[in-house]
């Protein structure tokens, strides 16, 4: 799928993080998603579900078709459309299609997407961080005296791309949108504490019940090393499973 395909409205949404693009399909495979995989002009087509994605593979496993035939007509094609259009919307091109065999028997094995159409308003998929015990976050500066000083914030969610947080501190020109912090600490519960440059991505005033005001930042993740993505990424699989946990409760109750 090229950029120039799409509309200027939908280059917004294009994905290119491998470890979201990853969690994205990962997503799909765990409620069952159907998509619908075409080709030759969509002369050919079935629906499929995804198995599993790997960004250490760097590989996406599908179900086949029934159709043996079709399945070695879809490998020899070099133009494979992945879509649906149900809900949220996704779709992504792959050029790399062979058929495999795994333990529970043969897949369409393709390269993990290196960009990918998802129709949604924010980048990352949030999920909200503890309110009783917030994640701390810390954020150095420097004043106008050369002296060090550090911004205590209180995470309120958290994805792959970034977090949102609350501060104390008021000050709208320090909060200015693409303003950039380096060396933030974040002490992730159960996992450790990173190492980050976060970038403003928006922040607006709220008022608390009792009156009194709050910063609410959102910012991103500015190419995080390979340890500190890995820190994120176990943060996140840890909230999605305790919110997991929580519908599952609420359910049997």
């Amino acid at each position: 799928m090229t950029q120039e395909a799409l509309t200027q409205d939908e280059q917004r949404y294009l994905v290119h993080n491998p470890l979201e693009i990853a969690q994205i399909l990962n997503e799909l495979a765990r409620n069952k998603v159907m998509l619908k995989v075409s080709f030759n002009h969509g002369a050919d087509s079935y629906l499929t579900t995804v198995i599993e994605a790997s960004v250490e593979k760097h590989a996406v496993y599908l179900d086949v078709s029934r159709d043996e035939g079709f399945n070695q007509r879809m490998a020899e094609n070099h133009h494979v459309l992945f879509t649906r259009d149900e809900g949220v919307r996704i779709r992504w091109l792959s050029t790399q299609v062979s058929l495999v065999k795994l333990t529970d028997g043969p897949a369409v094995k393709i390269a993990l997407p290196q960009n990918m159409l998802r129709m949604q308003r924010r980048e990352f998929h949030r999920l909200a961080t503890p309110r009783a015990n917030p994640v701390p976050c810390r954020i150095p500066l420097v004043d106008a005296d050369g002296h060090e000083h550090e911004l205590h914030l209180a995470l309120t969610d958290a994805s792959l791309g970034g977090i949102g947080a609350i501060s104390t501190e008021l000050r709208e020109d320090l909060w200015q949108q693409d303003a950039e912090f380096k060396n933030c600490k974040i002490e992730f519960p159960n996992v450790g504490t990173t190492n980050l440059t976060l970038r403003v991505a928006n922040a607006v005033r709220v008022k608390h019940h009792d009156g009194s005001e709050r910063m609410r930042i959102g910012f991103q993740f500015i190419e995080p090393s390979r340890g500190n993505q890995g820190l994120i990424q176990r943060y996140i699989f840890n909230l999605e499973k305790e919110e997991a946990a929580l519908l599952a409760g609420a359910a049997k109750g």
